[in-house]
């Protein structure tokens, strides 16, 4: 749980600055060198790549598999290929495999790996071979990074998912049918029909349609009890983004340190923004061939800015609760003369009606 600040530090219109990922970088370099052997081990094993028996390829993988030089030289490449993004959406998967073809086809770039590779002890083999060679390599090699960092984050997603409790996450389904009821009360209000009628297809395409049970079903009790005819029932795929808001949030407030920057709303917007399985859900629910790369965007930050609203002061009011009760139990009793008496004279009466009652 958490809650924001709602002062000066959140502005609508364009003043923020586009942020780059960092974290994409840090997640390239702890997959590449599996990466590198297993791209290295499909060479010499697949089948497409040895039709007819072991073909030169696999013989040029097998002499450079081992080879330092080569190995830096690919890690390289892929850094500065997957720098400044995510690979989550497909406008970003289109740019890396942009600077791949770019690098395929640079004479400069083949002819420098080509004499790595001819160092390594393979002179018996020509350059058409290592040619064929390092255009498969890099194609085998990009796709298996592909696939190991969406591994690793799904990895990453369900091991912070096991922190949400089952409330939490009912509160959450919730939060998801508010999320796409304000959606759609907000773009009904626009007056220009034809972006009216295209932003109130993606809200609805948020809505479930199934009539199954699926695995959210389990989190609808809150959502089944609080609907009042408003509320949505959540695709699955909108939830599961959603709790990876939460997911991000929670790694990004300490909520035994809090202090007057912990809950910066743009802060937290940019980094929720940041995450790989927001952005692998959001590419998922906000595609369509219509829509520019900025109008999709849109539509993520108005799901975040209704989830830290509605979060927020949720967690704003509990935390003043709590701060009133601390108060109130930790208040100083008062040392004025009057209660000074008052005690006094409670304490004679007390002292004479045990003495009256000696006498007796």
């Amino acid at each position: 749980m958490f809650l924001f600040i709602t002062a000066h530090e959140h502005k609508k219109g364009g003043s923020k600055q586009p942020k780059a990922s960092t974290s994409i970088n840090e997640d390239v370099k702890k997959v590449f060198n599996e990466a590198y052997s297993i791209s290295m081990n499909n060479i010499i094993t697949k089948p497409m790549h040895n039709l007819f028996g072991e073909s030169a390829k696999a013989k040029v993988a097998k002499c450079c598999r081992n080879n330092v030089n080569l190995n830096s030289e690919f890690s390289a490449f892929i850094q500065d290929t997957f720098q400044h993004t995510s690979a989550a959406t497909s406008n970003e998967r289109e740019k890396i495999f942009n600077k791949l073809h770019t690098f395929r086809t640079t004479p400069s770039e083949i002819s420098k790996l080509t004499l790595i590779i001819k160092d390594a002890g393979t002179t018996d083999l020509s350059d058409k071979d290592i040619n064929d060679f390092l255009q498969a390599f890099c194609l085998e090699l990009v796709g298996e990074i592909f696939s190991s960092l969406t591994s690793l984050a799904q990895k990453s997603f369900e091991t912070t998912s096991e922190v949400i409790s089952d409330n939490d996450t009912k509160v959450l389904f919730y939060i998801c049918g508010f999320i796409i009821g304000a959606l759609m009360k907000k773009y009904g209000k626009i007056t220009n029909r034809s972006t009216r009628d295209t932003k109130m297809s993606v809200a609805k395409n948020l809505v479930s349609r199934t009539t199954e049970k699926t695995f959210t079903e389990k989190y609808s009790a809150m959502y089944k009890y609080k609907d009042r005819g408003g509320l949505k029932k959540p695709c699955d795929d909108f939830f599961f983004m959603v709790r990876e808001f939460e997911n991000v949030v929670r790694k990004q407030v300490n909520h035994t340190q809090i202090h007057a920057k912990s809950f910066l709303k743009t802060e937290l917007m940019d980094n929720i923004m940041d995450s790989f399985m927001v952005k692998h859900y959001s590419a998922i629910l906000f595609e369509s061939e219509d829509d520019e790369e900025s109008e999709k965007e849109h539509y993520l930050e108005d799901c975040i800015d209704y989830f830290l609203t509605v979060r927020g002061f949720a967690v704003a009011k509990l935390v003043n609760k709590q701060t009133a009760q601390s108060a109130k139990e930790n208040k100083k009793t008062s040392a004025s003369l009057r209660d000074a008496l008052k005690t006094l004279n409670v304490n004679q009466k007390s002292v004479n009606k045990n003495s009256g009652a000696t006498r007796k």
